[in-house]
């Protein structure tokens, strides 16, 4: 086993006995699918703007799923670790921090393919909703969700001086990107200018394109261009950034 393994190995056993970052990734997506998605349940939707689709809860959990992962546990690790010196103890030995990163990351990458995939279950079975009708597009629309928000996660930890800072600016970027989504107020109801940049943000292009692909249609392709070039920038300026300690 290299090292790249067993700091894999070692990352996963921490996040398994982390209750919170299991809540965020697994019950709380869940959760809301059933609050909001049970009262629903049988109805025909599609003509109620946005939150009158039966696809947008789904793609919401899933984007909470991934958006939790990126904003609120991967910046906060990794502040920690930079906080302890972790990092710098680590670049005194044959292994190089960068590959305590790239550990972070997998790990993070990993547990939100799982969460998907719970909700993806849930959906069908408990809500009795089908399950999403085009594949490649959903995956295509997953990946660039992932990467856009993972990119956005490290420019945070890149960027934030302590792990308590990282803690505080995970959630102050969090909820805004939520609104924006539509998670409480549909974007056909905002003002035209904010339904706009919600469209183009890292979470609400993400839903978007999920539920598009989770109905069966194509995304849009300027939504995924979106979070191709935000994943793009948000990577090369959390590189210029980051500090090991």
């Amino acid at each position: 086993m290299n090292a790249l393994s067993k700091l894999i190995a070692v990352e996963a056993k921490l996040f398994l006995r982390e209750p919170v970052s299991l809540f965020f990734v697994f019950a709380l997506p869940l959760g809301l699918m059933l609050v909001f998605g049970l009262p629903q349940r049988g109805a025909s939707g599609g003509d109620a703007g946005q939150h009158g689709e039966l696809t947008f809860l789904p793609a919401l959990a899933l984007a909470l799923t991934i958006g939790m992962l990126a904003l609120f546990t991967l910046p906060m690790a990794l502040g920690i670790y930079r906080e302890r010196r972790v990092l710098r103890r680590l670049a005194t030995t044959p292994v190089n921090p960068a590959l305590l990163l790239v550990a972070q990351v997998v790990v993070n990458l990993v547990m939100g393919v799982a969460g998907a995939v719970v909700t993806a279950v849930g959906v069908r079975f408990l809500l009795d909703q089908p399950a999403p009708a085009n594949v490649p597009a959903f995956v295509l629309a997953f990946l660039l969700g992932v990467a856009c928000l993972f990119a956005v996660g490290l420019l945070i930890a890149a960027l934030a001086p302590s792990a308590r800072a990282a803690q505080s600016i995970g959630p102050a970027l969090f909820f805004p990107l939520l609104f924006l989504a539509g998670a409480w107020l549909p974007r056909d109801q905002m003002p035209a200018v904010l339904a706009r940049i919600g469209d183009y943000s890292p979470l609400g292009a993400t839903v978007d394109t999920l539920a598009a692909a989770w109905a069966g249609d194509s995304p849009a392709w300027p939504q995924l261009l979106a979070l191709a070039v935000t994943a793009v920038v948000g990577s090369v300026l959390a590189t210029r950034f980051f500090r090991w300690e």
